[in-house]
């Protein structure tokens, strides 16, 4: 039998188209070189005003100098601390305006605001711009009631103030225009990575209900018609009387031998996966005193595989346990390929149907007789419906139909329905599983 595999999706994370604007603003947000241009352009700047001042014969004060270097090397950490940087070239401008009435230091302050607007906080955007207002503002408010005595040379005009404050509203419209379109970007590949875990969950499942049919079929209609042969070709063993027809009888008996056990071997191949458990609850079980684990099962260490994969969607999933797992036999890894079945239905429906979920709870609590598996989310309900057990016609879809009807074989019970909390939306999924699991009766 040809083995079963799982269609393959792309390994790359999904992305939404961008322009070639977009691009060049990514590569200038994230390339060493686009932080290091920046710095160069201001050096050279800083330093045709230096020569030029040079070659007029006027001297150059040490103030001056200072700022020109403090300004400049401030840029290169302009995106680890930008608010920081921001307050040393207001500093830098006012003190610089105050003594000749010169906003040279402009440049480097545009463009920590920038970075500012770009990439900080609500809070320390405020509190940056705020700032910048007030240090623009100073010299013009100190040479209100005229010129400073060593301090300006001349009164300063309000209308150079409004136009510093021009230069700065455009280059706050377009840092907001830039950051809004990288967060709607962001926000795409975010949901283009919630319908790629989504559909990696689909596949999975949809993967696992064939085999476990393809399992299904050969146990029952190949399994039973090879055992059938066999049972016959015994019965026929001598009646021929002839020494060939015997031993092609033999031949015959044989060979359904081989092919019953042939038969076998791949039925436990495809029941090795727990994910036949998700739909049809055939797979591990066995008459025996214990449960039986398929060797590499799926149970308690993969828990964390799923969260993962629910977080890269960009929904904030916690896990809390409470009590002592059940120890590492039989039945308590049993428990786990269940638990581990349950939460991966659970976070499936999740990214499915809950719209605008952000949140998503798994909580286990163990006991000594039994583990109680809560998945709950913060999401607004879509197409899911009330579900019980009692009910499964009121499911909209297959999953939580099939695992109610694994728990309950299980001696478990799961309920499913919106969150009764008051002032929560979304929905709730509960099972609970106890320690021990009930055999399946042989057939």
């Amino acid at each position: 039998m040809k083995d079963i595999s799982i269609e393959r999706l792309p390994e790359t994370d999904p992305r939404v188209p961008r322009t070639r604007l977009d691009r060049i603003a990514e590569w200038y947000r994230t390339s060493p070189v686009g932080r290091w241009a920046v710095v160069i352009i201001n050096a050279l700047v800083q330093g045709f005003f230096i020569w030029t001042t040079v070659l007029v014969g006027i001297s150059i004060p040490l103030i001056k100098i200072v700022l020109t270097a403090v300004t400049g090397l401030s840029l290169i950490w302009r995106r680890r601390w930008p608010l920081v940087v921001v307050i040393i070239n207001n500093v830098a401008l006012m003190v610089k305006m105050i003594k000749s009435d010169s906003a040279e230091f402009l440049i480097p302050l545009l463009v920590s605001v920038y970075t500012l607007i770009a990439i900080a906080s609500v809070r320390d955007r405020i509190l940056g711009i705020g700032a910048t207002l007030v240090f623009l503002f100073i010299p013009y408010l100190a040479s209100f009631n005229g010129p400073l005595p060593g301090l300006m040379r001349e009164r300063v005009p309000l209308s150079d103030f409004m136009q510093e404050a021009g230069f700065l509203i455009a280059v706050v419209t377009v840092a907001s225009i830039t950051r809004s379109r990288r967060e709607a970007l962001e926000h795409g590949d975010a949901q283009l990575a919630s319908q790629r875990a989504e559909q990696q969950l689909v596949v999975q499942r949809d993967a696992a209900r064939y085999q476990a049919r393809v399992a299904a079929e050969l146990h029952d209609s190949v399994g039973h018609s090879l055992t059938a042969i066999i049972a016959l070709s015994e019965g026929l063993h001598g009646a021929g009387g002839s020494p060939d027809v015997n031993e092609a009888i033999d031949l015959v008996n044989s060979l359904a031998r081989d092919g019953l056990a042939d038969t076998r071997s791949a039925v436990a191949s495809l029941q090795s996966s727990p994910d036949i458990l998700d739909d049809f609850g055939a797979g591990t079980m066995t008459t025996g005193p214990h449960p039986a684990v398929a060797t590499g099962a799926r149970g308690w260490e993969q828990l964390e595989d799923l969260l993962t994969t629910a977080r890269a969607t960009g929904m904030n999933v916690v896990l809390t346990e409470t009590g002592l797992r059940p120890s590492n036999t039989a039945a308590g890894r049993a428990i786990g390929e269940l638990v581990y079945i349950v939460v991966r239905e659970a976070l499936t429906n999740v990214m499915r149907h809950a719209e605008g979920a952000t949140r998503v709870v798994v909580s286990l609590d163990h006991t000594g007789s039994s583990t109680r598996i809560t998945v709950s989310d913060d999401g607004h309900v879509t197409v899911r419906s009330d579900f019980s057990q009692d009910s499964p016609e009121k499911s909209t879809g297959h999953g939580l139909t099939n695992l109610a009807s694994v728990i309950r074989e299980r001696g478990g019970a799961l309920e499913v329905g919106p969150s009764i909390a008051p002032g929560s939306g979304g929905w709730v999924l509960s099972a609970v599983v106890p320690v021990y699991i009930p055999l399946q009766e042989e057939a």
